[in-house]
């Protein structure tokens, strides 16, 4: 194993050499072996407090990002100065040692990042929380319960929606939808009528423009997200104040619209149907919309009794032979008010399109 393993660092000290910084604000990387460890050793520059900083692997047909690799110390939220560095248990990742022609990059990004295409981005720093509805909540399916510990690693999230202008730049013929009663295809408004299928092609066509990894959040992401510290299920105490927080089936819209298949929100927040983005107050991690507007796909597969065997770290739900369907989370413009809730869940087949139905992305840091 000791041969295997200087091995496979002279094979990566001499093809893996490459690093770049997205918001240039690194200087001096290396790589370098340490006992059983490799080393990637770095200055930090820049006047901002802290940095996010990533590890990011490629291998021939894989590529493995920072949540997935064994790495400690100078990573995740970094304070600007010289000499850091970040050591990596490789054999714990790889214990055949690593594929010829890997390469790494080390990826440094302010805490509000825009990529290329002008996606904003907001870093969640990592932590624990109280993830679904109490029991004694009334208005809550049993598949919102019961409460439990949830911890999830730091990542980032979309500040807002994706919209249509950032969606047609991949599918120039989308149609977001348009009727006597609103156009849901404004440039600023949320893309809707979008599957999770069509959301996998989007993040390919991402990757290939920006050689960033993108997702959809996990549900444990999306509420500790939502929630940014919040134990109640609503940002408002009295409905009344929803229309300052979210764009809910309000009486702008029953007014308009008539549905009886549920009843408004007791205010107004002046649109029928969606809303530019960022139109309502941000919660305290500064995301808009995570209530209201479009409803928005996560990447778990839905099960009903996921919350009773969830694990406490980072947990994910993927099982297609229990379903097939997809989690959605945040509710909509056109939902009922039960579904406006920060533990509230609902599920589609991931071919679906709706005029209700969107998306936020994460990026892998």
């Amino acid at each position: 194993m000791l041969k295997l393993f200087y091995f496979v660092i002279f094979l990566f000290l001499t093809t893996l050499n490459t690093a770049h910084a997205l918001d240039n604000n690194y200087e001096n990387a290396t790589v370098s072996q340490v006992d059983n460890h490799l080393v990637f050793y770095y200055d930090l520059t820049g006047n901002d407090s802290q940095y996010v900083v990533g590890i990011q692997i490629r291998t021939k047909n894989h590529i493995y990002s920072t949540r997935q690799l064994h790495l400690s110390q100078d990573i995740g939220l970094v304070k600007p100065g010289k000499n850091k560095r970040i050591y990596w248990d490789v054999f714990k990742d790889f214990p055949n040692g690593l594929p010829k022609g890997s390469t790494w990059s080390l990826l440094v990004r302010k805490r509000h990042y825009t990529n290329a295409i002008g996606i904003k981005f907001v870093y969640i720093p990592s932590g624990c929380y109280i993830m679904g509805a109490n029991k004694n909540d009334r208005l809550a399916e049993n598949y919102e319960k019961p409460q439990h510990k949830v911890c999830v690693h730091g990542f980032f999230i979309g500040q807002y929606e994706v919209t249509n202008k950032q969606f047609e730049m991949f599918d120039k013929t989308h149609n977001s939808g348009k009727s006597k009663m609103y156009n849901l295809n404004k440039d600023n408004h949320p893309v809707v009528n979008v599957s999770w299928d069509e959301i996998q092609q989007y993040v390919k066509w991402l990757y290939i423009k920006t050689k960033e990894v993108y997702r959809l959040p996990t549900e444990a992401e999306w509420e500790y997200a939502a929630r940014a510290g919040v134990k109640k299920d609503t940002y408002w105490k009295n409905e009344r104040n929803a229309c300052k927080y979210a764009n809910v089936y309000d009486l702008t819209a029953h007014k308009k619209l008539k549905s009886y298949l549920q009843k408004p929100f007791e205010c107004k927040d002046g649109y029928v149907a969606t809303a530019p983005v960022g139109s309502f107050l941000p919660n305290r991690f500064g995301l808009y919309d995570m209530l209201g507007n479009a409803a928005e796909w996560c990447y778990d597969t839905f099960y009903a009794k996921a919350y009773s065997i969830s694990k406490e770290n980072n947990p994910v739900y993927i099982n297609p032979h229990i379903s097939l369907a997809k989690s959605v989370r945040g509710g909509s413009w056109y939902s009922p008010k039960k579904d406006v809730r920060l533990s509230a869940r609902s599920n589609y087949m991931p071919g679906l399109i709706s005029d209700f139905l969107g998306f936020r992305l994460v990026l892998e840091p």
